[in-house]
């Protein structure tokens, strides 16, 4: 192995046997960091060149050197990595490989890919849904983030020298795009729910507000997790609509969204007045009826007792809500009104993250905090009586 310096770069140069009697080399350039110290240089340097060796002395850099981004994502990424994850994360996955990155990387050499190939895609990115908006931060920023997950491991798995994405500054991550509903908001819909026709939405909306859970939770929700006695609703699976491959069910996000909910009477009692009702109309279906029954029922079906789409939920939320007259919100929009409720009614920070199955107090803090106007007004009343003290005294006296 040769190292040589070349201004800001080194020159690594590795025998990688004989070809009819002629010693071929492989070369690869490497740039250390900017700021490193000449000792972390050197270290850096020599790690690098370490790698380089192992893998032309495994055949990898001679078998890749011509890989490009479509052959790696098809006969590596797909096959050792993506088919391991939640299959709603593989399909989202997927569907951005190849609607987003394919059309632009698909036929470059992957070990070529640089940072201003990845500047002019991002600056290339546009919206294809028709409507007449910019593209969002979040939108882009998970795109990114996509394709770092997938340089990354062709990094860990040797086959370019740097994940190019790194010396990238990632699209901002917002949370502007969820929007939570207001305290006053919320208890019109109490209020208002009882008036309405369809008892599917209603419950659905009544559970949601009261447990935060996500719409494959509920759409998983059977009624042999209901646990009347002890008050508990158990989130043990999910089912969720695939592209291409249709309804399926699952298990939850990730270990920590397996959990126990702690329920009111009052939504018990709601409970067992919509199962009242929906033993009536799948009785009135009889041989008709395609889902389960008794305790193995779902929750929430279609009127003949198939799966619900995700995009039920959402229209079932939608009709609502402009009925009811509140400001709209998605169905992650009630699950962040659950939540910033919560928090801003004094719950501990990692006592919200395992009623949401977040496995982060910081991140349920970070973006379910909506702020409530309610809280807001409370913590200017308690400023108002700290800068007054003869004020708290008053209060004091009266109580």
């Amino acid at each position: 192995m040769h190292i040589q310096k070349r201004k800001d770069s080194y020159r690594i140069m590795v025998s990688a046997g004989f070809d009819d009697g002629v010693r071929k080399f492989r070369t690869a350039t490497f740039k250390p960091p900017k700021g490193l110290t000449p000792r972390q240089e050197q270290k850096a340097v020599t790690e690098f060149a370490e790698s380089f060796e192992r893998k032309v002395r495994g055949g990898i850099t001679i078998n890749y050197t011509n890989m490009t981004f479509r052959r790696f994502c098809n006969d590596l990424y797909y096959k050792n990595h993506i088919n391991l994850l939640k299959p709603k994360t593989a399909s989202g996955y997927k569907i951005v490989i190849e609607k987003r990155l394919m059309p632009y990387f698909g036929d470059m050499l992957i070990k070529n890919i640089t940072p201003l190939d990845i500047r002019g895609w991002l600056s290339s990115l546009d919206r294809r849904d028709g409507r007449n908006e910019e593209l969002s931060r979040n939108t882009s920023g998970s795109w990114f983030r996509t394709l770092s997950a997938i340089l990354g491991k062709a990094y860990e798995w040797e086959i370019i020298d740097e994940n190019p994405c790194k010396r990238i500054k990632s699209p901002a991550k917002s949370h502007s795009d969820v929007n939570a509903l207001q305290l006053e908001d919320v208890q019109k819909i109490i209020t208002k729910l009882p008036k309405y026709h369809d008892q599917r939405a209603r419950m659905f909306i009544l559970l949601v507000l009261n447990t935060g859970i996500r719409e494959g939770e509920a759409a998983g929700l059977e009624w042999q997790d209901i646990d009347y006695d002890k008050h508990l609703i158990s989130i043990t699976r999910t089912s969720q609509y695939i592209p291409g491959t249709g309804m399926i069910e699952s298990t939850p996000k990730s270990v920590s969204s397996v959990r126990s909910i702690p329920i009111s009477n009052k939504l018990i009692a709601e409970l067992k007045k919509y199962k009242r009702w929906q033993d009536k109309e799948i009785a009135k279906l009889g041989e008709f009826y395609q889902g389960k029954t008794g305790e193995e029922a779902r929750l929430f079906t279609t009127w003949e007792g198939a799966p619900v789409f995700d995009s039920t939920f959402r229209s079932w939320l939608n009709k609502f809500l402009a009925w009811c007259g509140v400001p709209h919100v998605s169905v992650h929009g009630l699950r962040h009104t659950f939540a910033s409720i919560l928090i801003a009614n004094g719950t501990d920070p990692r006592t919200a993250a395992a009623l949401l199955g977040q496995s982060s107090p910081s991140l349920v803090m970070n973006v379910y905090a909506n702020p409530q106007n309610e809280a807001k007004k409370r913590a200017i009343d308690n400023l108002d009586s700290i800068y007054d003290p003869q004020k708290k005294k008053k209060k004091k006296s009266a109580e």
